[in-house]
């Protein structure tokens, strides 16, 4: 038997991987049979033919059973927000918080849905605030696909949803929606 995050051998005993420190059977690199590497796009290991478990598979699976796109390492350093605490900070900061939720959460949401080289925080704020919040219709409209791949979800409105609640002013409820997807991505890790 060996790790499929590291390919190093591993006792039949052993529930942590003694290289690399991943719980046995977690990660997708090698094959558990043969520890070969496998392609990220596999379903079969090319040496012995056993079938490796990829992100669609049961490994990568939310509470309700759809398969989720969550990079699990990305979610290391990322703390849960409690919505009520954040949604009243923005409210009793005249929307200081709200700024800096915004851009936190918008480059959480970047790293943990595999967009690490899409617009940051930061300059998605400052676009906002340069073309007099157009951008950020198109934003709540791009985080509403950036969610359905972290949950996983398959033709939905997300994103809709998010550009009507963006029209009508209420970004709050979309920094509310995003950050509980993210806590829940955190509480599945």
């Amino acid at each position: 038997m060996y790790c499929k995050n590291c390919g190093g051998q591993l006792n039949e005993t052993q529930e942590i991987c003694l290289a690399c420190g991943v719980a046995v059977g977690k990660g997708n690199a090698y094959c558990q049979n043969c520890g070969n590497p496998v392609s990220a796009d596999a379903e079969f290991c090319m040496n012995c033919g056993t079938r490796v478990h990829k992100a669609a598979d049961s490994a990568n699976k939310t509470a309700d059973g759809t398969a989720s796109n969550v990079n699990h390492e990305a979610l290391k350093g990322i703390e849960k927000r409690d919505l009520v605490k954040a949604i009243i900070f923005s409210i009793l900061t005249c929307g200081i918080y709200q700024i800096y939720w915004f851009i936190v959460l918008t480059d959480e949401i970047n790293r943990v849905s595999g967009h690490e080289n899409d617009i940051g925080g930061l300059v998605s704020f400052l676009l906002n605030l340069v073309t007099c919040s157009i951008y950020g219709y198109i934003w709540a409209y791009f985080m509403g696909g950036k969610v359905d791949e972290i949950t996983g979800a398959k033709n939905t409105y997300t994103s809709i949803i998010y550009l009507v609640l963006a029209l009508f002013g209420f970004n709050i409820i979309n920094l509310a929606l995003m950050q509980d997807t993210v806590n829940k991505a955190v509480d599945n890790q």
